[in-house]
């Protein structure tokens, strides 16, 4: 990789939810924990297992995952199909299987039928979404990009490359503000950067790992990830965050991540900017910043911070105030929706 060296993450083992939480959690650093899922009947699930489970379901696949756009987080198709002849199409090794990935697939909503066989790790404090599956066919590259919430990722079968970018929005190049969906896509293809068109990349600080069958990754929220299917994988992944009702929030508003969820934050900002509601979410603008963090991770921000939150968009819709709210406008304030969360194109 024509950049500064990757550095190796960590590996424990018989890490207590203390030490994850002093040592790696609020200090955002990433680290791979072994021999933890002994226990859990889903480090038995095969492909054919899966099948026979809860192969007549319906879940979304995304398509024409091979083509350049993608590899840069900018377009793909979502075909809906049985869960059974996804996975058949991997067994038998043919074209579609190579040009498709089952990805973020809400197990509790998609596979009832699967949840039991899982458990929560420990050292879990609050869970922000999921537990979802993912299951890449061998050589799949995953897009790089980052999530608004702290993640394990956990393999139960197969094993998957790993690229981290530290919390940094100058140097990864994000796609334009305004792009679908809930997490920031980089422009960049991590395996083959091309440093005439984004110099900046060579000074990103990143690490890598290999994360095997029976592994679980941590690696903190708004951190960039590249991951990449050595063989096909079964996995699942949890986002969460920290206990109480504003330790996450108070994390990511600081430090290095503070740029980063600013980036996330106007992002959601454009997606909404042209839609009819979008006057009125200006009017009650503190009060949709306030239910959307609530909606995304549970938690209350302190005046303050919803001051901080506020300013943030104005400065950037370069307004010096909102607009005022009429008599015969609703007393309840619009959401602000996360827009495009399937496609994207």
């Amino acid at each position: 990789m024509p950049c500064n060296a990757l550095s190796a993450i960590e590996r424990v083992r018989d890490l207590s939810v203390h030490d994850f939480k002093t040592n790696y959690l609020n200090k955002c650093i990433p680290v791979i924990i072994e021999d933890y899922l002994s226990s859990w009947p889903s480090l038995f699930w095969t492909l054919d297992s899966l099948k026979e489970k809860a192969g007549h379901r319906q879940v979304f696949v995304r398509r024409n995952t091979d083509v350049d756009d993608y590899k840069v987080g900018q377009k793909y198709n979502i075909e809906s199909m049985k869960f059974e002849n996804y996975i058949s199409n991997i067994q038998l090794g043919n074209k579609k299987a190579s040009t498709s990935y089952l990805a973020v697939q809400n197990i509790k909503k998609s596979f009832p039928e699967l949840i039991s066989d899982l458990k929560t790790p420990e050292y879990i404090g609050k869970v922000h979404g999921g537990p979802f599956l993912w299951i890449a066919n061998k050589g799949h590259y995953e897009f790089c990009h980052f999530d608004p919430d702290d993640n394990f990722l956990i393999v139960f079968s197969g094993k998957k490359h790993v690229k981290l970018f530290e919390s940094d929005i100058e140097n990864v190049y994000p796609n334009a503000l305004g792009s679908k969906g809930k997490t920031i896509q980089s422009q960049v293809d991590c395996d083959n950067p091309d440093l005439k068109k984004f110099p900046l990349f060579k000074n990103a600080k990143g690490y890598e790992c290999y994360v095997n069958s029976g592994e679980m990754l941590f690696f903190p929220a708004f951190w960039w990830h590249q991951v990449t299917s050595v063989e096909t994988t079964i996995s699942v992944n949890i986002f969460f965050g920290n206990e109480g009702s504003n330790d996450y929030l108070a994390k990511v508003m600081k430090g290095s991540q503070w740029k980063s969820f600013e980036y996330w934050l106007l992002n959601i900002i454009e997606q909404n900017r042209d839609k009819d509601s979008f006057r009125r979410i200006l009017m009650y603008l503190p009060l949709s910043l306030k239910n959307f963090v609530l909606k995304q991770w549970h938690e209350i921000p302190n005046n303050d911070q919803l001051n901080i939150l506020t300013q943030t968009v104005m400065k950037y819709l370069e307004l010096t105030e909102l607009p005022h709210m009429e008599e015969v406008e609703s007393k309840h304030a619009p959401p602000l929706k996360i827009r495009g969360l399937l496609w994207r194109s």
